[in-house]
């Protein structure tokens, strides 16, 4: 009985080692465990950042790097009589890469497939080169039909205060 016991162990032990480094490589592989920080953290992150502006909305990256947070200026510049701002953070470092001055209203935002730009859904649409913080200048409509970054949506994820 004892042998067989034994026996038993040096089967099970071995393949519960293969079980488990399975389960943590397929874990790995979901998009909510390429980055420690929680949806929670995250989320009091964006909210402890001062704005220029208020929040009427937020869209976060899927690998939960970056977060682009938008709504109406708080105090008028004369000289700058910008509608709306957005503000690009830098989740992972905790501060604010810039803040944009736009226009026209903000109606959402997208971070795009190739993980280098962001498209600020406002009048034409403003597209953020996410490498250099800056605008980059289209001579022609930019079409966002299909170029979105596509992950499992996660809580928190978005936020608009006005809907569509």
């Amino acid at each position: 009985m004892a042998l067989a016991n034994i026996g038993m162990t040096r089967i099970l032990l071995p393949l519960c080692v293969v079980v488990v480094a399975l389960n943590s490589h397929a874990d790995a592989r979901r998009p909510e465990a390429q980055h420690p920080i929680s949806v929670s953290q995250l989320l009091r992150q964006i909210r402890a950042i001062k704005y220029t502006h208020t929040v009427d909305g937020y869209q976060i990256k899927c690998d939960r790097t970056k977060a682009l947070v938008w709504g109406k200026p708080i105090k008028f510049n004369a000289n700058h009589p910008q509608d709306s701002e957005a503000t690009l953070i830098d989740l992972e470092k905790n501060k604010i890469v810039r803040t944009f001055g736009l226009s026209s209203g903000i109606f959402g935002a997208g971070f795009l497939k190739d993980g280098q730009r962001l498209n600020i859904e406002s009048g034409n649409g403003v597209v953020i080169d996410l490498r250099t913080a800056s605008e980059i200048n289209y001579d022609y409509y930019f079409d966002t039909e299909g170029k979105y970054e596509e992950c499992p949506e996660f809580k928190g994820q978005s936020f608009l205060r006005y809907s569509r």
